[in-house]
């Protein structure tokens, strides 16, 4: 990815330079603004890496492809604010008369900075904390230390539920957090694939849909909650749960004359759908589902 850091820090310099002119007198290439703006863009592009490498672990290719424009875009800013500060702080310093009108603007851009830093500094370790609490490499002294962590109430909203969605969460964990009050956090626990067959029964007669929604993902789960979750009231859970090859056949055939379009949809894209079922899956009412049924034709 060293490309993609070359690629940044090169747009940046271009840019700020072109801005800040450092080549037009000895105001412009002072060290403290020059320093402060190159201190700015070492922090962005630096952390932005990070982040971008993160998403790319994650698989969120959309968000990845965002950062690869807000990082360099986000380090002009920030430079280009570090190299104004410099550049009137050093004014401010040098020139006679009032306080108040030499430092005003000086101040102004040092709480703008100070603002956008502190900001970038929390989310940054909000991330760190996440991305630990996501890791399937913990330690068994990690594990404990993030278990003791949410019981205490210590650990941020974003930590808890990325531990409890961790295949190295403690069973007696997830059983105590599948009845959260939080919504959340039960959601949580219904991404986890490791959770037993009485939480997995218990979380697909959830109140909260999102909750039996994050479930329904869930590849691991027993029979009886697969069939459950093939009957339940929310359309978007019964077209996940289609996708699901341990679903039993007398309940995917159901779901092939599913009231729902999207459901319906959902079937004719699957190899096991019956040749009946398929057959009339392609003259179905909606359009939508004739078109996935037909896309079989060619085969």
């Amino acid at each position: 990815m060293s490309f993609i850091v070359f690629g940044w820090i090169a747009a940046v310099v271009v840019v700020v330079g072109l801005v800040t002119r450092p080549w037009k007198g000895a105001a412009n290439r002072a060290a403290l603004p020059l320093a402060m703006s190159m201190a700015m863009i070492a922090w962005v592009i630096g952390t932005g890496n990070v982040v971008y490498n993160d998403l790319i672990a994650q698989g969120s290719w959309t968000a990845a492809s965002i950062t690869l424009g807000f990082v360099p875009a986000k380090a002009i800013l920030f430079a280009l604010l570090a190299n104004a500060l410099g550049r009137t702080f050093n004014t401010a310093r040098n020139t006679p008369g009032p306080l108040a009108q030499r430092w005003g603007t000086p101040a102004v851009l040092a709480v703008v900075l100070v603002f956008f830093l502190g900001n970038d500094i929390s989310s940054n370790r909000e991330a760190a904390l996440e991305r630990h609490a996501r890791s399937t490499t913990l330690s068994m002294q990690d594990v404990a230390g993030l278990t003791q962590k949410i019981r205490s109430g210590t650990a941020t909203k974003s930590e808890q539920g990325t531990f409890l969605s961790n295949p190295l969460c403690p069973p007696e964990l997830l059983a105590e957090y599948a009845t959260a009050t939080d919504s959340y956090l039960r959601r949580a626990v219904a991404r986890n694939d490791k959770i037993g067959p009485e939480i997995a029964e218990k979380l697909a007669q959830d109140s909260d849909q999102q909750v039996r929604y994050m479930l329904s993902f869930n590849r691991e789960l027993p029979i009886a909650v697969l069939s459950r979750l093939a009957a339940d009231p929310d359309e978007d859970v019964r077209s996940n749960v289609v996708w699901t090859k341990k679903l039993p056949d007398e309940d995917f055939a159901k779901l092939s004359r599913d009231p729902s379009a999207k459901v319906r949809e959902t079937v004719a894209r699957q190899e096991r759908t019956a040749m009946e079922d398929w057959q009339r899956l392609r003259d179905d009412p909606e359009q939508r589902v004739r078109d996935a049924a037909r896309r079989w034709d060619a085969q």
